[in-house]
């Protein structure tokens, strides 16, 4: 048995080997290089531009101005400014030329003469609804109330009654690989390589824009260097390579500069909670009203994150009276979109603060307060109609509690020789595994080799490894003669991509569905091949089995048979061919949840270091716990990241001040740490393969403990992400 095993990775020796093929390592003849200018204001009318100079540019083939295409959620000049710049860094014209340097040197040739307008920042302000951020358009572009139970009548009748404002920054993704697009013209149609999370959503938006101008457009994912949810929607740059591919009938090739990317690329997070709460003096939390605000920046796409916040608000805990009015605001800022983790990590950070907060003003203790609210009785609908499916919440608790008073030990020991030092601990509830569905093909080639295809699109997950020991184990091959392929939307019909922790669940459960029709077909060959009854036949350890006459055959040799021989006749009665599909999707998201503890230090210059951390997750069946090992490390640093070191910062007119990973801060190495990793398997999914997801959990577990732990340490309560280094000192 392959699944729950620590199966060494398939998908790295290419790339540790230098074999990779990203955008930038992909060549066609005749290829342009697209260049895009970009604005340096955040807020202006444009008055005039002129592009001859650049033009004149030996190398330059030509330069595109004022492109509009409509799009969903998108304001009026996207992808191009046309007529009003909306954030620097905004798309004002894009030159093709034959040489990369060549382009960027014409950009310098373009001259654009505008008038500038307000920029429109805090999203505080923007909620006012005075200046106008985006084209004359009210600020607040999205409004809903999530509402339940009576939250006055319960806070009146609270023994205490507390304000917050909790504050969680934007961030850049910051993948290894910037965005990147490569356009090919090909009679009619487009090839198009991109560093993307779904090449089918990739297809199906491209064609929406361009399906009357080609008669198809592949898109094949090429090797992707990072993308945590970034890399999945529409941006303006994709429209622009496919329109200057399609103007010039030839490739197109545009490849973000880190500069650029920074500026470009949707930030994540960007949330505001003013919550007022209530608790009883045992600690039970009694009601939340919350008004939150999200900072959506020049675009509405990202509204759906501020909804993924409301209703999560609840978190793990009963409290039934809540009242949560959500706001997106437009400002004048790169828009904002899903980053790892998605609307969960700004909920956990809101309810979590609030549970430590109750603690301290009852002068209770912080895990005591979570038992005394943490719900004990799976399934259970939250306020919001959220079902939470399965597990043991207050057993993972009662675990990671152990872990957490040993910590508080050794801060306490550490604390007697003047260091701030202390420990915090969060429990948070995932959400995952968004659907609709995923689709997977298995494949038997003629030397008993498998292919599975899958409709999903990992780009470092692992996902490879884990669909290959789940088909291995139903054929009950070797995971080595197991191939999983993605990432090209004329291998498989359709698909979704990668993902909302859902590519080793759906797609490794359409990919079991699939490997259990090719099994039975495999029966019904053998019991051709073999002049036996299908029902005496057994499939066991890649073997067909006639347990009466003792014949066997084995996969490798059903395959074969299959093929017949070239030129011959085919004189069976079951139809040939050993391949089926598979779809699989729930009719209910899944919630997986975890908690975590870190023991920290704060410097006399405040800076934080990581003691010591702990994770214990349940996510359902553990495919490859090395996988998920993997992910909680990486989440683990990247919430780290968050907490103490990454925001992007504009001033007051909207300049950029962290464009560069000089002034943007995330962790390297230096500040990299030891973390002990643990999983429970109780709260399984109702699927064949009953695992959940775990993409996610760390960045949504790590913020709250660490910034306890930070608070704790330095004897001040701390409310944003991230912490600030005056707050430290």
């Amino acid at each position: 048995m392959y699944v729950g095993q620590r199966v060494k990775r398939k998908e790295d020796l290419k790339l540790i080997t230098g074999s990779g093929r990203y955008i930038d390592d992909i060549e066609y003849p005749g290829t342009l290089y697209l260049y895009i200018v970009r604005s340096n204001v955040a807020h202006a009318k444009i008055k005039y531009i002129d592009v001859r100079d650049a033009l004149k540019v030996n190398g330059v083939v030509g330069v595109i101005t004022g492109l509009t295409i409509p799009f969903e959620n998108r304001p009026n000049n996207w992808p191009m400014a046309k007529d009003e710049i909306l954030y620097v860094g905004h798309p004002i014209a894009a030159i093709l030329a034959t040489d990369k340097y060549v382009a960027a040197d014409a950009a310098d040739l373009i001259q654009v003469d505008y008038e500038e307008l307000p920029a429109v920042i805090n999203p505080e302000k923007a909620l006012k609804d005075d200046v106008k951020a985006i084209e004359g358009r009210s600020n607040i572009a999205y409004k809903k109330t999530y509402s339940s139970g009576d939250p006055e009548k319960a806070l009146s009748n609270s023994d205490i009654v507390l304000e917050e404002k909790f504050e969680i920054s934007r961030v850049y993704p910051s993948p290894m690989e910037t965005r990147g697009l490569l356009s090919v013209y090909q009679e009619d149609s487009l090839l198009v390589y991109a560093s993307t999370q779904s090449a089918h959503y990739m297809r199906r938006y491209l064609l929406s824009a361009f399906g009357n101008k080609v008669k198809d457009i592949r898109v094949i994912q090429a090797d992707v260097g990072g993308a945590f949810g970034a890399k999945l929607f529409p941006y303006s740059e994709d429209f622009i390579t496919v329109y200057a591919s399609l103007q010039y009938r030839r490739p197109v090739k545009w490849v973000a500069l880190r500069s650029e990317d920074i500026r470009g690329m949707y930030h994540g997070r960007g949330q505001i909670h003013k919550v007022k709460f209530g608790a009883k003096r045992d600690g039970t939390l009694t009601a939340i009203i919350d008004d939150a605000i999200i900072d959506l920046g020049a675009a509405s796409h990202g509204t759906y994150l501020v909804d993924i916040a409301a209703t999560m608000l609840p978190g793990p805990y009963k409290v039934r009276d809540l009242r949560v009015n959500a706001y997106g605001v437009y400002t004048n800022k790169t828009p904002l979109d899903q980053y790892r983790g998605a609307g969960r990590p700004e909920a956990a950070f809101v309810y979590e603060r609030i549970m430590d907060i109750i603690a301290d003003e009852l002068k209770l203790d912080p895990i005591y307060v979570r038992k005394r609210n943490l719900i004990t009785e799976l399934p259970y609908v939250n306020p919001f109609g959220l079902k939470y499916d399965s597990g043991n919440y207050l057993k993972l608790l009662e675990n990671a509690e152990k872990v957490y008073r040993e910590f508080e030990k050794r801060a306490n020991e550490l604390r007697k020789q003047g260091r701030r030092v202390s420990a915090g601990l969060s429990f948070y509830l995932e959400q995952n595994n968004f659907g609709p569905w995923e689709s997977a093909s298995v494949r038997i080639k003629a030397d008993g080799k498998v292919q599975v295809i899958i409709g999903a699109s990992p780009h470092g997950q692992g996902a490879e490894t884990g669909i290959a020991q789940i088909v291995a184990d139903e054929l009950g091959i070797s995971v080595d003669d197991v191939e999983v392929i993605w990432g090209d939307t004329a291998l498989i019909g359709e698909g979704f991509g990668t993902y909302g922790s859902r590519s080793l669940t759906l797609a490794g459960n359409a990919a079991l569905l699939a490997a259990r029709r090719v099994k039975d077909k495999v029966l019904r060959l053998a019991a051709q091949f073999m002049k036996s009854d299908v029902q005496e036949l057994q499939y066991k350890d890649g073997k067909v089995i006639n347990p009466k006459t003792g014949k066997t055959m084995s996969l490798k040799e059903v395959a074969s048979r299959n093929m017949a021989s070239l030129g011959g006749i085919w004189e069976y009665k079951e139809e040939p061919g050993l391949e089926a599909t598979g779809y699989f999707g729930f009719d209910n998201l899944t919630y997986p949840y975890g908690s975590h503890v870190v023991l920290a230090e704060v410097d006399n210059s405040g800076k934080v270091k990581i003691l010591d951390y702990y994770a214990i997750d349940d996510i359902g069946t553990v495919v490859n716990p090395m996988l998920a090992e993997a992910q909680v490390i990486g989440g683990v640093i990247q919430g780290f990241g968050e907490s103490v070191l990454e925001e992007i910062v504009y001033d007051e007119n909207g300049n950029l001040l962290t464009g560069n990973l000089f002034d943007y801060a995330i962790p390297t190495a230096v500040e990299a740490f030891n973390i002990k990793w643990e999983y429970m398997e109780e709260g399984k999914s109702n699927a064949p393969l009953p695992a959940k997801g775990i993409g996610e959990g760390a960045t949504i577990g790590t913020p709250p403990a660490l910034i306890r732990a930070i608070e704790k340490a330095i004897g001040k309560r701390l409310t944003r992400l991230p912490s600030r280094l005056e707050d430290l000192l």
